[in-house]
């Protein structure tokens, strides 16, 4: 990773920064049923929430402490993704 070859994001799991398209974006939608979502575009409204898309740092971001650090709000249990809908690969 060259630092200025494009956005550079941290991963709310392991805390490495990473090049955006190396990461997956999840975002808090408070609105009607609040969930996080996970953003396959990138390009949902909102606060995001950037993981490494492996399943060490998805079982460490599973847990409501570092997206309720991310998105700066009360994040309970069932509003965290659930792992049927996480990604298996970056896209």
């Amino acid at each position: 990773m060259n630092v200025g070859d494009g956005p550079v994001r941290t991963c709310i799991a392991c805390r490495q920064k990473a090049d955006r398209s190396e990461l997956t974006r999840f975002v808090f939608r408070p609105d009607q049923h609040p969930a996080i979502v996970h953003d396959v575009s990138a390009t949902l409204p909102g606060r995001g929430a950037w993981v490494h898309p492996v399943e060490k740092c998805l079982a460490k971001a599973r847990t409501a402490a570092p997206f309720a650090r991310a998105f700066r709000t009360k994040i309970t249990a069932s509003d965290l993704p659930r792992q049927d809908t996480e990604p298996k690969e970056n896209g």
